[in-house]
C-alpha cells in the first residue's frame, strides 16, 4: 500500500512544492492544492453524477418492471437490462470514475502526510535516518512510530520542535526546516501542533477537528437528503447509515490525535467538496437530465450503428447464455443421475457456455479456465 502513496506522490508533490513556493505559508498552500486537486478529480465527480442523475431518471420504470416480474427474477433481469440498452445507460458506468478517484487519493493523501519530502524534497534516506534518530532520542514520540506509518514525518516535525539541537543528521538542513515550521500555520493556528481535547487555551487549534468533523457530516446528511429525494422508494440502508454518520464523529477522534495540519486539510477538502456536490445537484437538473440522455442516445445509435455492440448488449447475450445453460439444466434429465454425475453435468454445461461467448467474440477460451 505504501507503494501507492509513493508513487502516486511523486506528482501531486511537484504541484505542492510549486504552490509552496509562490506563498510561502503552509496552510494558504494546503487551501490552494484542495482546490486543485478537486479540479482534477471534477471530471470524474461530473460523471459519476451524470451516471447517477441518468439511473435515478430510470426509477419509475425500474419499480414497475419490479411489480411486474416479483416472481420471476429471471425476467426481471432480461427487462432492466433491455431498458437499460433501449434508454442508453450503463449500469456499472460510475463504478470506474469512482475507482480512480479512489486510486489519486492515495497521491493526494501522501503529500498532506509527508511534507518534508513532497515540499521540502528531502530523499528516503535522509527521512529514514532521521526517523531512526527520533525514535532513539524521543522515547515519548517514538512510542507513535508504527511499521509503515504514514504519519512518520509529522512525528518527526513534532519532535523537530521539542529540541532541534538533538537533529545532526547528514543532509538534514535544522534552518530550512526550521523557516517551514515557521510558516506552517494558518491564521497564526500552528497547524504542526496536535491539539488537545483537554486543553482550550488555543481555541483556533482546539476547533479544526470539530470544523472537519462537522464539514463530513454535512456533507453526508446532504447528501442522504438529497437521495432520498431523488429516490423515495429507497430502502433504509440501516447498517451502512450508522457508518456513515458515524465516520464524522470518529474523524473527530482522530484528528485530535494527529498534527492539525491534518484535520485542516480534510475541513477544507469536505469543504470544496460540498461546493462542488451542491453545484452538480443544481445543474442535473430532470430536465437537463432529459437532454443528456437524448444527446447521448443520438452518440450511441450513431456509434453502434455498424454492428459494434455495447456493453450492455454484451452483458445482454452474456446473460441470455447463462439462462439458457440453466434452462437446459433444468430441463435434462438429472433425476437418475448420482450426485457425482450432476456434478459432472451442471460442470460441463457451464464450459459449453463459456466456450460459445469466446467464440462468439473471437478470444481464447481453455477448459482449465
Amino acid at each position: 500500500m505504501n507503494f501507492l502513496y509513493d508513487v502516486l506522490g511523486v506528482p501531486f508533490g511537484y504541484v505542492m512544492r510549486l504552490i509552496y513556493s509562490l506563498v510561502q505559508n503552509y496552510g494558504v498552500a494546503i487551501i490552494l492544492f484542495t482546490i486543485f486537486s478537486k479540479l482534477l478529480l471534477f471530471p470524474i465527480n461530473y460523471k459519476t453524477q451524470k451516471s447517477s442523475a441518468k439511473m435515478q431518471r430510470l426509477n419509475p420504470k425500474l419499480k414497475a418492471l419490479r411489480q411486474k416480474y416479483q416472481k420471476d427474477p429471471q425476467k426481471l433481469q432480461e427487462a432492466q437490462m433491455a431498458l437499460y440498452q433501449e434508454e442508453g445507460v450503463n449500469p456499472g458506468a460510475s463504478c470506474l470514475p469512482m475507482f480512480l478517484q479512489f486510486f489519486l487519493l492515495f497521491g493526494i493523501l501522501a503529500v498532506v502526510y509527508k511534507p518534508l519530502t513532497h515540499v521540502l524534497g528531502y530523499s528516503g534516506d535522509v527521512i529514514d535516518n532521521v526517523v531512526n534518530m527520533v525514535i532513539d532520542q524521543f522515547p515519548d514520540i517514538a512510542q507513535k512510530f508504527k511499521g509503515g506509518d504514514l504519519r512518520e514525518e509529522l512525528y518527526v516535525m513534532e519532535a523537530f520542535r521539542q529540541d532541534p539541537g538533538l537533529f545532526n543528521v547528514a543532509g538534514f538542513d535544522n534552518g530550512e526546516v526550521g523557516a517551514f515550521l515557521d510558516n506552517f500555520k494558518f491564521l497564526g493556528i500552528d497547524l504542526g501542533v496536535t491539539p488537545n481535547i483537554k486543553d482550550v487555551s488555543n481555541f483556533g487549534l482546539w476547533c479544526i477537528p470539530f470544523v472537519s468533523g462537522i464539514l463530513q457530516l454535512v456533507m453526508t446528511i446532504y447528501s442522504q437528503v438529497v437521495n432520498k429525494k431523488r429516490n423515495p422508494d429507497q430502502p433504509n440502508m440501516g447498517c451502512m447509515n450508522i457508518m456513515l454518520y458515524g465516520m464524522p464523529i470518529f474523524s473527530i477522534w482522530f484528528a485530535f490525535n494527529v498534527p492539525a495540519g491534518v484535520g485542516f486539510y480534510w475541513a477544507c477538502s469536505s469543504l470544496v467538496s460540498l461546493l462542488i456536490q451542491i453545484g452538480l445537484n443544481r445543474y442535473f437538473t430532470p430536465e437537463r437530465v432529459e437532454e443528456i440522455c437524448e444527446k447521448d442516445n443520438k452518440k450511441n445509435k450513431a456509434k453502434y450503428a455498424n454492428g459494434k455492440k455495447s456493453f450492455t448488449q454484451r452483458m445482454m447475450e452474456a446473460q441470455n447464455q447463462v439462462n439458457a445453460a440453466n434452462t437446459s439444466l433444468r430441463d435434462a434429465d438429472t433425476d437418475s443421475m448420482s450426485k457425482k454425475e450432476k456434478s459432472q453435468y451442471e460442470s460441463q454445461r457451464i464450459k459449453e457456455a463459456r466456450r460459445r461467448m469466446a467464440e462468439k467474440y473471437g478470444e481464447e477460451y481453455s477448459d482449465d479456465e
